[in-house]
């Protein structure tokens, strides 16, 4: 099955991390995995700047990866990336996406209101987490019903209401639109191929790289 993702919008304070935190704590207990994914506006590091790894990156790698026993964080760098891109390449397949902002972004929305968030101005919103304004109508939350917004985020998952795909091809770095049906040829054909290799079963996620190699003369 393919990864879904929600976004968790809302101005700052508004305690979108600490909501998320909630939401991942039940869903992990539910048995989901789940990949978290954060906008920011400022330079994203994960080092201090006289480490190694930033060294390197500094020094023009394109990946940089810090391995440990118990996790691996890797920065990509270039131009910045949609959810949707992202979402692809990090999350595991069936995985639920919690991405704090991306309000822009098209996607099912639950939103904290408060602040200068215009809500009139957003699009796909699935549910309201704490006051909300006379012209809103849709569904509520209380800010502890943690059960209640995970129950709304599975069935989303479930009904496939959030974001999702099969197959995506890229094209050095751009994405080449596919319709429904080349979708599924070429999804259907990389995993026949797959389980005809000895010893693979295939599974849920295939990611499968091709490169040309000029011959030389």
């Amino acid at each position: 099955m393919p990864n879904t993702w929600i976004q968790i919008v809302g101005a700052k304070k508004t305690g979108k991390t600490s909501l998320i935190e909630g939401i991942t704590r039940e869903l992990v207990g539910r048995g989901r995995s789940v990949c978290y994914v954060k906008h920011t506006h400022s330079e994203p590091g994960f080092d201090n700047e006289d480490t190694d790894t930033a060294r390197i990156r500094n020094a023009g790698a394109s990946t940089s990866v810090l391995a440990g026993t118990g996790s691996t964080i890797a920065f990509h760098s270039g131009a910045t990336e949609g959810l949707d891109r992202i979402s692809f390449r990090d999350a595991l397949s069936d995985e639920i996406v919690l991405a704090e902002g991306f309000k822009q972004v098209p996607g099912k929305k639950i939103v904290m209101p408060g602040g200068d968030l215009e809500i009139g101005k957003l699009e796909g919103i699935v549910a309201l987490v704490g006051d909300a304004p006379d012209e809103y109508k849709g569904t509520t939350f209380d800010r502890g019903d943690i059960g209640g917004i995970c129950d709304l985020i599975e069935k989303l998952a479930a009904s496939g209401g959030g974001e999702m795909w099969s197959t995506r091809l890229f094209i050095d770095g751009e994405e080449i639109k596919l319709n429904s049906f080349v979708q599924d040829v070429m999804a259907s054909a990389v995993l026949g191929m797959s389980t005809a290799l000895k010893g693979i079963e295939g599974g849920g996620e295939i990611e499968l790289r091709c490169a040309v190699i000029a011959d030389e003369e």
